[in-house]
């Protein structure tokens, strides 16, 4: 299990937690970056101006760890790292559905990161029920502490020295507030050139701003009140939940009835998934209906084999492993998903061929590694019970993620489709589709208006690109929406 050796010892008291500079140095940082994380989301969505913001909060958090003796082991600092990564694609990718999906990726690992790096994990990192510490981090310490840490603060203005400086400071922030309200209009009246450079200024509504010091502020407190939890709270002990098990007798039934039955369906279907490699198409199926059926049957069965697997070795009854005929039957179970991963992969890559790329024939594909890393590692694991699996499956998340989110997916598929029809590959490209793609496909429908073979395909291409919003605010920026500016 990962615990740091250097734990501070317990500084809590009834009144709460003890706050020194760096306590209130790191409540200031928190709540700036949260007061403008939530501004550029309001104004701009979460584009580079979140990202630089989720940047500017990650750091902030492990650098306050850091300078109180935390260090993050390799794993931990691993999901750190993906996390600030994640961040940063924020300001590059513009997909989102997939901005979502890795929005939740980014939470679970810097969560993880922080509590693994504190030493505030309640399981071993390497298992399944790791991913719980992330949500308990942030909700159990997070929002459970609040009161500790607020009066801890309040302590702190209250007595001499630095807490009673940044209370003096704050106030004279808030003093300044109203009258700047008034200077600043007169200033822009008596000169132009003033005037000019308020204008360039993003303007703020009254909605704006109170959404922005509302869930600000909300935001700080709660990754403040995290922080210092994972400095002050006691560290928990491991939960290891002990079970009498199910007698392996009664597993290994129901796991040979299974296997019986994958093998009299591959036996019975064998022309049918081997086609997927020889790009042969079953007698009745068309091209599409072979290629969806596949992915369809492979997806269901991936996820009741993994559920299947990791169930029985952890409910079968065993002393320091499970039986060997337990994990052999497990063993044949993930080679049966390995080899559905595997046929329905090859068939997808024949309609891709045949018809062009699309978010939902490349997103597939994705999910398809996914399957099968997992299933790869937890094979593996069968017989290597001291693999940390659940280590692998995170970060291995983690990069198929990252790398989605970087090459961005719209991207792909304007360019393959793009290409295919300019290389005479594809007959026809449909321009309407990749116009109703994001951001990601404005490069490439602009080779389309400068290079297509047909007159009508590039006007339809240059339509397209006239069409496009043109974002000025570098809050609501990203990469493939600046590089098109001149179409706009």
């Amino acid at each position: 299990m990962e615990q740091n050796n250097t734990w501070p010892p317990s500084q809590q008291t009834c009144t709460g937690f003890h706050t020194g500079k760096k306590e209130l140095l790191f409540a200031a940082l928190a709540v700036l970056w949260a007061l403008l994380l939530c501004n550029c989301v309001y104004a701009g969505g979460f584009h580079l101006g979140f990202g630089i913001c989720a940047i500017g909060l990650i750091l902030c958090s492990a650098g306050y760890l850091w300078s109180v003796g935390f260090r993050p082991t390799l794993y931990s600092g691993g999901l750190l790292i993906c996390s600030l990564l994640i961040a940063a694609g924020f300001g590059w990718s513009c997909d989102g559905p997939v901005k979502l999906i890795m929005l939740c990726f980014m939470a679970l690992s810097v969560n993880l990161g922080l509590c693994l790096m504190a030493g505030q994990n309640r399981r071993d990192p390497g298992k399944a029920g790791s991913v719980w510490d992330a949500p308990q981090t942030f909700f159990q310490l997070g929002f459970g502490k609040l009161p500790e840490s607020c009066k801890g603060l309040t302590d702190a203005i209250r007595s001499d020295g630095a807490g009673r400086k940044g209370s003096a400071i704050l106030l004279g922030l808030g003093l300044a507030v109203p009258v700047l309200a008034v200077v600043l209009p007169l200033l822009t009246g008596a000169d132009a050139a003033f005037e000019g450079l308020i204008s360039r200024l993003p303007k703020l509504e009254v909605e704006e701003i109170l959404f922005t010091l509302f869930f600000g502020v909300c935001l700080g407190a709660v990754l403040y009140t995290q922080g210092v939890a994972l400095k002050y709270a006691p560290a928990p002990r491991t939960e290891e939940r002990k079970q009498k098990g199910i007698s392996a007798i009664t597993v290994n039934t129901m796991l040979g009835c299974l296997c019986g039955v994958y093998l009299l369906y591959l036996m019975s279907q064998l022309a049918y998934f081997v086609g997927g490699f020889s790009g042969l198409l079953p007698a009745g199926y068309s091209l599409a209906e072979y290629a969806r059926r596949g992915f369809f049957e492979m997806a269901a069965l991936c996820g009741v084999n993994l559920t299947v697997m990791v169930l029985s070795l952890a409910l079968v009854k065993k002393t320091e492993k499970a039986p060997r005929s337990t994990r052999l039957l497990c063993l044949m179970i993930g080679l049966v998903t390995l080899f559905l991963v595997c046929t329905a992969s090859a068939k997808m890559f024949m309609y891709i061929g045949s018809y062009g790329m699309s978010r939902l024939r490349l997103l597939t594909q994705i999910i398809m590694l996914f399957l099968g890393m997992t299933t790869l590692v937890v094979s593996v694991w069968l017989f290597v019970p001291k693999l940390a699996y659940m280590k692998v499956v995170i970060l291995g998340a983690m990069v198929i993620g990252l790398t989605t989110m970087w090459m961005d997916v719209d991207t792909q598929v304007a360019r393959h489709n793009v290409n295919a029809y300019l290389s005479g590959q594809l007959e026809t490209v449909d321009v309407a589709y990749l116009a109703g793609l994001s951001d990601g496909a404005l490069l490439q429908l602009e080779a389309l208006a400068e290079k297509a073979p047909e007159e009508s395909v590039s006007r339809q291409a240059r339509q397209a690109l006239r069409c496009r919003r043109k974002v000025d605010d570098l809050r609501g920026w990203n990469y493939f929406n600046g590089a098109a500016q001149k179409w706009k």
